[in-house]
Parts: structure tokens; C-alpha cells; sequence
């Protein structure tokens, strides 16, 4: 399990919370509660994937074009927006 999340028990339902502790949700079995969880992990990671490959897109952008990191950023946001 991740160190981001956790799953408590209270009452009838099982709490899946962040640990900065917003609740992300209530559910009525442990193994709805654990799915949910393994969820949030897994686009956690996407997105970790999704920023580290646009921090590299923008790197090879600023190299190839001699622009500075907004302007490639901005560039790559407004291409990123046609998908």
C-alpha cells in the first residue's frame, strides 16, 4: 500500500482518506474500499509518468528551438490541446 493513503474501518463502512486528509470516499465493503485505493495509487503514478515525460518534452523542446522554458511549455500545453 502506499504511504499516501489509507483505508480505516468505522461503523458499518470502510473511509479511504489521504493522509493530508482529505476523504476520498465511503464504502460499504473492505474490498470496494481497497479497489478505490489500489485506484488512486495507480493515477497517482500516471500522473508522475505524464508530468516526467512533459518536463523532458519541454527540456528537448528549449534545446531545439533556443526558447526559454515557459515559451516551450506553453507551446507544448497549446499542442497537447488539439489531442
Amino acid at each position: 500500500m502506499s504511504d499516501k493513503y489509507r483505508m480505516t474501518h468505522q461503523g458499518s463502512a470502510f473511509v479511504v482518506n489521504e493522509n493530508a486528509g482529505a476523504t476520498v470516499g465511503v464504502y460499504n465493503t473492505k474490498l470496494e474500499a481497497h479497489q478505490r485505493l489500489k485506484d488512486c495509487e495507480r493515477d497517482d503514478l500516471m500522473f508522475e509518468t505524464t508530468r516526467s515525460l512533459v518536463e523532458k518534452a519541454v527540456d528537448a523542446f528549449t534545446l531545439v528551438h533556443h526558447i526559454d522554458r515557459r515559451l516551450a511549455h506553453d507551446w507544448i500545453r497549446e499542442a497537447a490541446a488539439y489531442w
